[in-house]
This record gives C-alpha cells, structure tokens and sequence, in this order.
C-alpha cells in the first residue's frame, strides 16, 4: 500500500482518538489506552512520512524516523498532519532522479618553466599601461594587478607614481605601499617584544633570524631608500649575526641570507665566502648562482660571470633568471622583445 494512505490513516485515527468521549474519562486505565493508541499511531506516521523521504533524506535511519516520531507523539493529530504536508510540500519534488553535480577531476596543465616562449607580463608591461597617456580606468586597474606582482618588481613602479599628475594615482600607489610597510613594520614589532620574553635558545635563535629576514625584506621590496636603507642592513646583519652567536647549528636559509645582506653592504669577499657556505649547507644552485654571478661582475670578472651563466643553464630557472642567462650564453641570435622586461631588474 502507498505509504501516504498510511500516513493520512494515521492522521485520521489520531483525529478520532482525540475526539472521543474517553479522552474527557478519568479513569488511569482509559489514559493508558489513549496514550498507548497515540503512540502506537505516531510510529505508524512516522514510518509513513520516512517512506515518503527519498533515500538520501533517509540517513542516519534512527535519527530521522526518531525525530519524526517526536513530532508526530508531542502534538497530537498537528504534528502528525504538519509532518505529513511539510514531506509532502517541500519534498515531494526532491526525488531520487535530481540531478547532482558531481565534482570532476581535471589534469593540470602542462608547464615547461625552460620554454622558449617569452609571453608573461613584465614591468615594461605594467609600465606601458600605467602612462599619463593610457585613459584613467586602464591606468587604475592596471595599477590594482600590481598587487599581483612580486613587490620587488611592483614597489619600484609604485614609487615612480607618487609623482603622478593624477590624484588618485598617487593615493593608491601611496597606500599600496605604506600597507606593504606597515605589514612587516608590524611583524617586526612583534619579533621585537618577543625578545623580552624568556625564550628557550632555540626560540631565540628562530626570533632573531626572522628579525633579520624582516628587515632584509624591507630592503628586498624597495621600501626604503637612502640612509634608512643603510641603517636596515646594519639592523639585518646584528641580528643576524646575533642568531648566529647562540651557538644553534645554523641552515642553509640563514647562512644564504648573510651572503645577500653582505653583498648589498658591498662586502664581496665576505659574501662570497658566506654564499658557498650555504651552497655547502644544501642551498640550491638556482638560488645561489646568480649572487655569485653579481659578486663576479662586480669585480669586473666576466668570464667568471659567464661561469656561473654555463652552470645555470643545466638548471630549472624562472622567466626573469632565463633571460639574463640566456643574455650571457648569447642563446639568442638577437635579443628578445619581452628580455627587455626582466634584463634591467635581475
């Protein structure tokens, strides 16, 4: 029998039971008997609403015929009848056929990091879009992709906006900065008080080196220039060489990091020496390579440069790295449009 003539039969005695004379009886063995007829009249409507549920509404079985019991017993011949219109109201239509989105799984796409093709925005991109020349909206979107952009690449640009003839901008490019500032200002306060706790060595150790990577990274972004850029270096290296005076067995990361500092303060020799330590350490060849490449053109050593260029070119580089790679290895028979983007800003 189709579980709704149940269910109305429920709801058609439980009328009868409660308008009967024994209800107004005060008899105890005439209050068990109605008691005992409502429950047995809420079980049958709530297994016939349970059957009315599609399958997926079903589960956890215990729980769900339990809950509608529940209704059903609570308010007699209502809650019966409300549980029976609210299955039949809202989910009569959700039947086992609906459609279902089934998530699908996708294969990535193939990416060659040492392709030849040249066709990622650079700064020369970003530049040409941002002119006093390009309408005001192009300008004001291009400059909110920035956000997008490494900072080292992005904050020079922003810097050159300040001066801009339109308000807005100079405003923008203003709070881009000053949040990317004030976001590491704000690490490095917190680093700072760390310091006055009572910290094991080892958390020490871990404060001071981030001290030294925030501060590097102010440096690093082009946030800050001048005498303020000096003052930050001589901060990265105390700390720095703090980190390392604990007595902690140092990694590659922090040994890499004393290299960079003493190469931007123009100490070559001790960043050289600094740079192979870390090479030493296990810091990759990607990463250490191109510092001592600079170290070599710095001392005028272009065959040394060229060196370190023949050993990158074995290597898995990132666009900007390729083109100056590609540059020294004279790869290319004439010098790419889009090299031009990533050439001045190695």
């Amino acid at each position: 029998m189709n579980p709704i003539y149940w269910a109305w039969g429920a709801v058609t005695a439980d009328l009868v039971l409660f308008l009967g004379p024994w209800v107004s009886s005060v008899a105890v063995s005439t209050f068990w008997m109605v008691l005992g007829s409502h429950a047995l009249i809420s079980v049958v409507a709530a297994l016939a609403t349970y059957m009315l549920l599609p399958s997926r509404f079903r589960q956890p079985r215990v729980t769900v015929s339990s809950l509608m019991f529940s209704f059903a017993f609570i308010a007699p011949v209502m809650g019966a009848l409300g549980l029976l219109i609210l299955v039949r109201a809202n989910l009569g239509k959700a039947t086992d056929d609906t459609r279902v989105a089934v998530p699908v799984s996708l294969d990535l796409p193939v990416y060659d990091v040492q392709t030849d093709e040249h066709h990622r925005g650079g700064q020369g991109a970003a530049r040409s879009r941002l002119g006093n020349e390009v309408p005001s909206d192009i300008r004001m979107q291009s400059l909110l992709t920035l956000q997008a952009v490494p900072n080292r690449v992005a904050n020079p640009i922003l810097e050159e906006l300040l001066g801009d003839t339109t308000e807005d901008v100079r405003l923008v490019a203003f709070g881009m900065l000053d949040a990317a500032e004030k976001k590491i200002a704000k690490e490095i306060r917190f680093e700072t008080e760390r310091q006055s706790q009572d910290l094991t060595r080892e958390q020490r150790y871990d404060a001071l080196q981030r001290l030294a990577e925030l501060n590097w990274e102010l440096v690093y972004a082009c946030l800050i220039q001048g005498e303020l850029r000096l003052h930050i270096l001589q901060q990265a290296r105390t700390h720095l060489e703090a980190a390392l005076a604990l007595g902690v067995p140092p990694g590659s990361g922090l040994i890499f990091l004393q290299g960079k500092i003493l190469l931007e303060l123009g100490e070559l020799e001790a960043a050289e020496q600094a740079i192979l330590h870390a090479m030493r350490l296990g810091q990759a060849k990607t990463s250490t390579l191109p510092y001592l490449a600079e170290i070599a053109f710095h001392r005028r050593d272009f065959s040394q440069v060229r060196q370190f260029m023949l050993q990158l070119s074995t290597l898995n580089l990132a666009s900007r790295t390729r083109a100056v790679e590609d540059f020294w290895n004279l790869r290319d028979s004439e010098i790419n449009y889009f090299d031009r983007q990533y050439l001045p800003h190695i």
